[in-house]
């Protein structure tokens, strides 16, 4: 099953609600869209602490427990970013031994990426996405208003990973992108469809829709490296200069092609990239870095990261990197200096 993308605002969308809803909100959402709770007036629904701290079993444990007495013909309503997603959806999975899930993502992050393709994860023992399913949501309703409150930090999240999918798969949307000529409109509606067409073809995450974790692999780790400080755009931006190093290093990506990549990312943050990097790497351990990118769910059997590499924009391609390639790469990244 594709998810059936939905546009309007929230309060005209939610007329159409079936009988038997339970929902999870953002509480930020709900406070800044009054329009949201008072749309649900009739419907139970559930306030959510967001953020990547949320992403627990202990709280997938407790909106199971306020959804109790959905049935199975129920359905369950997420309005929210990213984490409010994956709870939503690891919880649809496991209620009844699966509900009917309609996702409305309030970030330009999830609304890019997150809310299609059915993923849904927490995590464990630091571990990013360790634990997870896949539950294809039933719709996913995209609703502009929810938008206009965003800063210009969630802006760039999303922009990031539209960008991330268009240095992949689409060397004419990553023109119009690095230029500029993108609306947020026109960066949701594209980078939905990038995933969709690769997520019809790999539903279950099996084959060419690795090649969406471009600048995951250090990306996932920066994230737990800070904490969680950093956001998830802004640590896919630093992991897509890894990324474009390790390429470099293994004869994968020419030079030519990691300066025009890296320089249609650099203006996506508030300070240079590289010296960005060098920020969050000072004062890991290479033994800190290589546990978490042990745990990450792209490690192979036989312990090499497959990361995700250019040879060209439009030109993806998976690879096994071993330790001794990205450590060697640490001296550099640290001293904010290109390897």
């Amino acid at each position: 099953m594709i998810t059936r993308d939905r546009w309007g605002s929230f309060s005209l969308l939610a007329r159409g609600l079936p009988a038997e809803v339970f929902a999870i909100v953002d509480a930020c959402v709900a406070r800044l869209h009054p329009a949201v709770p008072l749309a649900l007036r009739r419907v139970r629904w559930l306030p959510i602490q967001a953020g990547e701290r949320a992403k627990r079993f202990a709280e997938v444990e407790r909106l199971l427990e306020a959804a109790h007495g959905l049935s199975r013909e129920g359905t369950l309503l997420a309005v929210g970013g990213g984490t409010v997603g994956d709870l939503a959806t690891v919880a649809a999975h496991l209620h009844r031994r699966g509900v009917r899930l309609v996702l409305v993502p309030s970030t330009l992050l999830a609304a890019v990426d997150s809310s299609l393709g059915g993923k849904g994860a927490v995590n464990v023992s630091g571990a990013k996405n360790a634990a997870g399913v896949f539950h294809e949501p039933a719709e996913a309703w995209i609703c502009p208003e929810l938008f206009e409150t965003l800063g210009l930090p969630q802006l760039r999240d999303g922009f990031v990973e539209a960008l991330k999918m268009a240095a992949c798969l689409d060397p004419v949307l990553w023109r119009s992108a690095r230029a500029r000529h993108l609306s947020t409109r026109r960066i949701v509606r594209e980078g939905r469809r990038l995933k969709r067409a690769i997520c019809e073809r790999d539903p279950l995450d099996r084959g060419e829709r690795r090649l969406l974790n471009f600048g995951h692999s250090f990306g996932h780790a920066l994230e737990a490296l800070s904490r969680h400080r950093l956001a998830h755009g802004a640590a896919v931006r630093l992991g897509v200069v890894c990324a474009l190093d390790v390429g470099r290093a293994l004869g994968v990506t020419p030079d030519e092609v990691a300066a025009e990549v890296q320089a249609g990312f650099e203006p996506l943050g508030d300070e240079p990239i590289r010296v960005e990097l060098a920020r969050w790497l000072r004062r890991a351990t290479a033994r800190e870095l290589r546990t978490l990118l042990s745990a990450d769910k792209k490690t192979g059997a036989d312990g090499a990261l497959r990361m995700v590499l250019l040879a060209g924009v439009g030109a993806p391609l998976v690879r096994p990197v071993a330790t001794s390639v990205w450590s060697s790469l640490l001296p550099a990244w640290r001293g904010g200096r290109a390897t």
